[in-house]
């Protein structure tokens, strides 16, 4: 399979009370057909965002539009894709 491959590990450190947490984390992997570093370095200095927020919706965006594009028969997905591609657009205005 194409694209560049991703190994992403999540732990969850604390929960909303603020009482530390021990366990284990959750690890995946993704390909993505973009370089997701590179983006989140552009990110951070495109939106009025904080470096943290910056990184969060960047990576999240990417992982969200390559699932779509890879499920796109997915009547959700299939539904959304407009608003999504119009959000890209405006997006990349910025």
């Amino acid at each position: 399979m194409k694209g560049h491959l991703y190994r992403f590990t999540i732990e969850h450190i604390e929960d909303k009370q603020g009482n530390s947490l021990a366990l284990s984390p959750l690890t995946f992997e993704a390909r993505n057909h973009d370089d997701i570093l590179n983006i989140v370095e552009v990110m951070k200095g495109k939106m009025a965002l904080d470096e943290t927020d910056a990184t969060a919706f960047a990576v999240g965006l990417k992982l969200f539009g390559e699932v779509m594009l890879k499920n796109s028969k997915n009547e959700l997905f299939k539904q959304f894709r407009p608003h999504l591609n119009h959000f890209m657009k405006e997006l990349k205005k910025t």
